[in-house]
């Protein structure tokens, strides 16, 4: 790392550092973002997450993450392919990789306290299907947190070796994802899940009742 260079890892590692404080007190101190009313179908708990407080649980959720993901995705290739990229395909790049980490570190804060946590406790997963979405999609959180240490100096010896696990780090993260959506949008009851007639949200009062389908983020 060279003079030059030093000043912007360093001040790139100071934002990454408080933007995860950030998302770790928001994932922390919000209120639960799991609840609501889910509609009257077979569904994965990924799928009902995404379907409850709308439209923000698919914006925080969905769209965010993929979004970061896409950006970072397109600028690396036109970084890859063209050498003389303009000074702001480079920085995008960069500020997208800077907060790629922090926002998935918020998110799976989050959903293990007022998701998988109370699911396991409860004993309250959709079979197969749910657990592949719901573990896939939290998976996504380790790419996207490498990709921040690559853009703050913390992994990679040089530029090329950055460059390489910022390829294989986007690569990994778009695999999952597409692994959570693709068993998130799948029928429970498909790999074997049978829904009960009646069950309580783990996050909500006991005496607050779930839809006949069973099916209600918890």
């Amino acid at each position: 790392m060279n003079e030059k260079t030093s000043p912007t890892r360093r001040s790139s590692l100071i934002f990454a550092a408080i933007a995860t404080v950030v998302a770790v007190a928001w994932a922390l101190l919000s209120h639960d973002r799991t609840t609501g009313a889910a509609m009257a179908m077979p569904m994965t708990h990924y799928m009902e997450l995404l379907s409850v407080q709308q439209p923000w649980n698919l914006l925080l959720f969905m769209a965010v993450p993929v979004v970061l993901a896409e950006t970072l995705a397109i600028t690396e290739l036109v970084i890859l392919l063209n050498r003389n990229a303009p000074a702001w395909v480079h920085s995008l790049s960069r500020w997208a990789g800077l907060v790629a980490g922090p926002v998935m570190i918020g998110i799976t804060v989050h959903l293990l306290i007022h998701a998988v946590g109370p699911l396991t406790s409860k004993g309250l997963w959709r079979g197969p299907a749910d657990v592949i979405a719901v573990l896939a999609y939290l998976l996504g959180a380790i790419p996207m947190v490498g990709i921040t240490l690559v853009e703050t100096g913390l992994l990679g010896r040089d530029d090329h070796a950055r460059r390489r696990l910022h390829v294989t780090f986007v690569a990994i993260f778009l695999v999952v994802a597409h692994i959570a959506m693709i068993f998130g949008m799948l029928d429970p009851a498909v790999m074997g899940h049978e829904a009960q007639p009646m069950q309580h949200s783990p996050s909500a009062p006991a005496s607050t009742p779930m839809d006949h389908s069973g099916h209600h983020m918890p």
